[in-house]
């Protein structure tokens, strides 16, 4: 047998080659290098579902907001640097709301997702599910709420949501609810104060709620840039801006919250409790966001759980 001969390549022979092993590299994500315009907590929670960036643009509120640590305040975080795609979010104002998948096919190349919520929609258990529920029926909240505990396909405790279409004309952006049990995570209130500024000024930010009183605002303005881009700058709107904000603090830790529709869309997507919960909790949380919201500004209701089929709820 003859000697191996050595390869010899020209410049731009090695050029192709270099260009190959760069673009190799490339396509390996490096979880640690990602989110770092997000605050820790927020980034630590996307890495460890191992959610890329440009899955955030086609996954709806609910499918973000049931990852294990991130709540409402933090979805505002994301969302402001990862906006939603408009062909999906267009889908949910046409008909159904629609999930990520439907949009997207999910990619195969890349490290398997912890979380498979996109890998197996025509799973036995899933398909099994969707069989129960009747697309062309409304059926009434209690209905709904026994029909999504019982197509839950997941085995931890999911989060139930309710997604609203609301009326574009009415222009509806915000409501105050008291929920009667508690739906999620307990949030994290705080009142402004001179020791607070200086947490944020360290970058340490271990608030959902920030409440202020009127005088304390013009110390606040300049705080503005790092706390409005996470929807945590205090507004009167939303009620944090308050004379009396001690009292704030304990109807906000008592349940009561700001549900907000999405910036470019007459959509709401509001976490109502868990499966879990007893029925008529459930049954009592949706009725007490149905009244904050009113009847007369939500053209159709769904119901979900994590993972498993809507459920259309007559109002």
């Amino acid at each position: 047998m003859g000697k191996k001969k050595d390869v010899v390549m020209d410049a731009s022979q090695e050029a192709v080659v270099s260009e190959k092993k760069v673009a190799k590299k490339k396509s390996m994500t490096i979880w640690e290098e990602l989110y770092t315009d997000l605050a820790p907590h927020v980034a630590e929670a996307l890495r460890g579902a191992r959610v890329k960036p440009e899955q955030l643009a086609t996954m709806a509120d609910g499918e973000i907001t049931s990852i294990e640590g991130i709540n409402d305040t933090a979805l505002e975080e994301i969302r402001a640097k990862y906006p939603a795609d408009v062909a999906a979010e267009a889908a949910k104002v046409e008909g159904e709301i629609v999930t990520a998948d439907e949009v997207k096919e999910e990619k195969k190349a890349g490290p398997k997702p912890a979380n498979h919520r996109h890998l197996y929609r025509h799973g036995k258990a899933i398909m099994a599910a969707k069989s129960k529920v009747d697309r062309t029926k409304f059926y009434s909240v209690e209905e709904a709420v026994k029909l999504v505990k019982a197509t839950n396909t997941t085995k931890f405790d999911a989060t139930v949501t309710l997604h609203l279409n609301l009326n574009p004309k009415e222009k509806l952006t915000r409501a105050e609810v008291t929920f009667p049990h508690m739906a999620g995570a307990a949030k994290r209130v705080a009142i402004v104060s001179d020791e607070l500024l200086k947490d944020i000024d360290a970058g340490k930010i271990e608030f959902d709620i920030l409440l202020t009183t009127p005088a304390f605002m013009p110390k606040l303005a300049k705080y503005a840039r790092v706390l409005g881009p996470k929807g945590l700058m205090p507004n009167p709107k939303s009620g944090t801006v308050t004379p009396n904000p001690e009292a704030k603090a304990k109807e906000f830790a008592g349940g009561k919250t700001v549900v907000k529709a999405e910036p470019k869309f007459p959509l709401m997507h509001i976490t109502v409790g868990k499966v879990g919960q007893k029925p008529e909790e459930l049954v009592a949380n949706i009725m007490a966001l149905v009244e904050a919201v009113k009847r007369k500004n939500i053209t159709k209701a769904v119901l979900a759980a994590t993972m498993s089929p809507g459920v259309k709820v007559q109002l």
